[in-house]
Order: C-alpha cells, then structure tokens, then sequence
C-alpha cells in the first residue's frame, strides 16, 4: 500500500462522497495504491460508502467523542500505506495530489505543499514565494515564529516517521496536535522537504478551531506540558515564551509585549520582511 488517508468525522457524513470521489481521481492520476481510513467520532451519525470506488475503505466508529487528535491516531493503527495523508473532512485536495507529493518527498520525512488559504476577507497562497516556502526546512520557525503549516492537508509524511510519543499522548484539546506532531518530528531529526504545487485549499467556513483564540492558546499550552518532559533538541522554554507572546499580542495589542520579548520581535520582523514577504 502507497498511501493511507486517514479523515476524521464529526456530524460529517455529508463530505465523505465528495472526498471519496477526489481520492477515486487521484488514483486515478497516480496509479498508485491507495487506502482511505474514516474515523467517525459522532457516534450518532451512521456512515453508510454507497459505491465501490476500486480502493479499500475502512470505517471505524468511535465508541464515543475522542477528539481530532485520538481520532487520528485512531486511524493510523489501522493504516497500512507506507504515506499518510492526514485530511480533514471539509478539506480539499487537487486531482494530481498524491502524484505530485510522492514525486517531491524523496528521503525526507514529511513533503509540504502550497495551497490555498480561505477566509471570511478572501483567498490567498499559503505560502507567498518559494523563499517563504524554503524556510520551513530551518524548522527554527516552528519555534520562533509560530505552526508554519496551516492544515496536516498541505502534508504527506512517511508512515515511520511519525513518533511514537504523539501516539501514546493524546491531546485533549482540539487545535494543536498537528503542530505537536512537527515538533517532535523536528526532536527526531526529520527532514522537512517543499513541493510549490498549489495543490491543497484549507476552506472557510466560519467554525474552524483556528479562530478561537483561547481555544489554540489553551491547546498549545497543553502542547508545551507534553513537549518538556521528551525534549532535549527542541527550546521548548523558547517555544513557551513564542506561544505567550503570540497569544498576548493578541490580547494587550503588540507594544508591551514586543518591548518584553524584544528579541523575539526582531526575529519575527526579519521573518517577515526575508521570508515571508510583507
């Protein structure tokens, strides 16, 4: 098996055909083998596949409310491709995906595509330029800046490259088990590789975790929690002081807290005038 997409549900049968039918063309363009692993975690909702797509199928059925990241790691004991694909259920992927990731990926670890950013002002490139694109092979920006990588969708990652610690720590709030699992990846010394194929669209609806500030605060905080006690190449006391200054700027407005974390305001700073492109 090539590739295992693993997609977590929740109150989300009314995606699976659309989903089904974009995996069904990316085999299609691929020609390779392809698994697709649902995980309902809405217990009251059936999940009924009403065609035969020529790849395996796989619904397991959460015995109640798990959450995304138990939902995920639900999925991937049950995956048997040598790739995972991490989807969301409203997310969206190109036809020729798979085709072009597994072509960029090469020896590294994880391959990170472009894609398309919605929102309630409009659309926009993830990544502006391919310099903004190349310097998430740094990895430090998972660290200074902030999670770099807006969905799991943009990514393919080797099967065994993924920890076993983000395995057997679940986190418990929704939000950043996605930027949990780079940074561990980033502990382990895996390599990060681009394809500048615009090849994903992370879609706006109005109810994404991302927008919930406290919501992704409270969730890194648990992250930093799980982070120190595996450490030891990852800062994660500069990880903690990033997150707290991102989330305080939030709140304050930018003076107080760029004045208190000054050196982390100059880095943001070149970051957006080298890499990011203002």
């Amino acid at each position: 098996m090539n590739v295992s997409v693993i997609i977590p549900l929740y109150k989300g049968k009314s995606y699976v055909t659309k989903l089904l039918e974009k995996i069904e063309i990316n085999q299609q363009i691929s020609k390779k083998k392809i698994e697709v692993i649902f995980v309902n975690d809405y217990p009251d909702e059936e999940i009924v596949i009403d065609k035969d797509y020529g790849f395996y199928i796989k619904i397991i059925n959460n015995e109640f409310n798990q959450g995304i990241h138990q939902s995920r790691i639900n999925g991937l004991k049950e995956a048997r491709g040598n790739y995972i694909l991490f989807l969301d259920q409203d997310d969206e992927i190109k036809d020729y995906f798979i085709k072009s990731q597994l072509e960029h990926i090469g020896n590294t670890d994880l391959c990170i595509a472009n894609g398309i950013m919605e929102s309630a002002n409009g659309n926009c490139l993830i990544y502006k330029n391919k310099r903004s694109q190349d310097y998430l092979k740094k990895q430090i920006g998972f660290i200074k800046v902030r999670d770099l990588i807006v969905s799991p969708g943009q990514c393919l990652i080797k099967k065994t490259s993924i920890p076993e610690y983000w395995m057997e720590n679940t986190m418990k709030v929704n939000s950043a088990d996605d930027y949990f699992l780079w940074l561990l990846m980033i502990e382990n010394q895996c390599r990060f590789s681009v394809n500048y194929d615009v090849l994903y669209i992370h879609k706006y609806t109005g109810e994404n975790v991302s927008g919930s500030i406290e919501q992704v605060h409270k969730s890194n905080r648990e992250m930093i929690d799980l982070l120190i006690k595996y450490c030891h190449n990852v800062n994660v006391h500069l990880l903690e002081r990033t997150i707290t200054y991102k989330y305080l700027m939030k709140k304050q407005g930018k003076l107080v807290p760029s004045i208190k974390n000054i050196d982390l305001f100059l880095y943001n700073t070149i970051y957006q005038l080298l890499w990011k492109g203002m």
